[in-house]
């Protein structure tokens, strides 16, 4: 099973720039402003989330089961 911590690390003295670190399945660091959190998904977007689901769920299992895990649904809380 694949995981990714992502934690806002740093933050401009404006308030608008922020900084995330993601761990875990992946190690990178993510630059955002806050206009970005108040905009809507895009199309785009929600298929590179759904993407990135997918690879994550492969991690430490067959095709078969990763099938079987998409056709009964998955729910991810934030």
């Amino acid at each position: 099973m694949a995981t990714i911590t992502t934690k806002l690390t740093a933050t401009c003295a404006g308030g608008d720039h922020l900084t995330f670190s993601i761990t875990g399945a992946k190690v990178m660091t993510v630059k955002s402003n806050t206009s970005d959190m108040l905009a809507a998904l895009t199309d785009q977007e929600a298929e590179a989330f759904v993407k990135c689901l997918i690879k994550l769920a492969k991690v430490g299992r067959t095709n078969a089961q990763v099938k079987t895990l998409f056709t009964t649904g998955v729910t991810v809380v934030v």
